[in-house]
């Protein structure tokens, strides 16, 4: 008897979630392993990162598209949770997303990841998630996919490109921190996550909620303009007679003037509000 209940005592320690200390520690550990990888394999898999991204916006799209009638918060939330796929490809499926790898913060704040290795970690997947949104950009539209929903998915391509593109530099920030600060929450909660379906139940909320809210990250936005870049090069003369949005030819210029600034946000958001709060709570060594 006293036998059958240290072995019930084991699995339920093996499935209760994670507390937050605990936390704290895996993903210090996780943001080391993370920057440890080679490049050619941390390119790879942030490039299907970027393409994840795209796949969950374009189900967005796809889903508020042609609402009709219906209340403009329930439509938003549709959304919200159809973009949900985007980060449960990525976080699920193990790829790099350089938003949510702002946490690695953590690991660099408790001495375990030298800075130089943070900064290769990064660039190394924002250049592969930039590739893997702006591919997916243009496979979906090549293809015809914006045609979809009489127009409507197009149209709500190029609706958020405009909205993103017209940000201030003071918006685009701020939007970045907001973003960004739930999005690495999001991934915080899955740290607690016994299974697949607690990180996914974890995941959704957050994520929802950027999206309802209109927030930013710099993902987002490397699928986003070139979505419609794409569809103002390629699309037939008869679509921009179902859709009210004008088309937008995007500089180099505007590209960074808006990714820049979200980028920045999303640092201070993901790695300071997020990363280094929890750090601080969790892991700073004691003081005497």
């Amino acid at each position: 008897m006293a036998s059958y209940h240290r072995q019930e005592g084991r699995n339920a320690a093996q499935i209760d979630a994670l507390m937050p200390q605990e936390m704290a520690q895996l993903a210090e550990r996780t943001g080391v392993k993370k920057a440890e990888q080679d490049w050619h394999r941390l390119l790879a898999l942030s490039a299907l990162a970027g393409a994840f991204v795209a796949f969950g916006a374009a189900f967005a799209a796809a889903v508020t598209a042609g609402a009709g009638d219906t209340p403009a918060g329930l439509v938003q939330l549709a959304g919200g949770l159809a973009f949900t796929l985007a980060y449960v490809l990525a976080i699920v499926g193990g790829a790099e997303l350089f938003t949510t790898n702002n946490l690695m913060v953590m690991a660099w704040a408790h001495g375990r990841l030298p800075l130089h290795r943070l900064f290769r970690a990064w660039g190394i997947v924002f250049l592969g998630n930039l590739i893997g949104a702006m591919g997916m950009a243009a496979l979906l539209i090549l293809s015809g996919r914006h045609e979809e929903v009489d127009g409507g998915l197009g149209g709500k391509l190029l609706s958020a490109a405009h909205r993103i593109h017209d940000h201030s530099l003071y918006e685009a920030l701020l939007l970045g921190i907001l973003g960004n600060s739930l999005l690495c929450l999001g991934v915080w909660l899955t740290y607690s996550a016994r299974s697949t379906v607690d990180r996914i139940l974890a995941l959704t909320p957050p994520v929802a909620a950027f999206y309802v809210l209109g927030l930013e990250h710099a993902i987002a936005v490397m699928f986003y303009l070139p979505c419609a870049v794409f569809i103002s090069l390629f699309a037939d003369p008869q679509f921009w007679t179902v859709v009210e949005y004008q088309p937008l030819l995007v500089s180099p210029a505007s590209f960074l003037q808006v990714l820049v600034p979200i980028t920045i946000g999303n640092i201070l958001g993901g790695g300071v509000l997020v990363a280094l709060v929890y750090w601080f709570v969790y892991l700073q060594p004691e003081r005497n």
